[in-house]
């Protein structure tokens, strides 16, 4: 589980990264930067709901078998 949220991860960050990149027409080496430092931050604002719903189904999944 750990290691499918790992790679969801990476990959969801090259993905965003690299449309940010992309939409950039004049790249510096300080735009690439902010560009992969907004992916980053795109990742995290995505993943954060969707690990928060995997938490709660497993919570759920505990309580109802007790």
């Amino acid at each position: 589980m750990k290691k499918t949220i790992l790679i969801v991860a990476m990959l969801l960050f090259m993905m965003l990264s690299f449309m940010d990149i992309m939409l950039i027409n004049d790249a510096n080496i300080s735009t690439i930067i902010g560009a992969l430092i907004l992916g980053a931050a795109q990742t995290i604002i995505v993943l954060v709901p969707i690990l928060i719903i995997i938490l709660l189904v497993k919570l759920l999944k505990r309580r109802s078998t007790n």
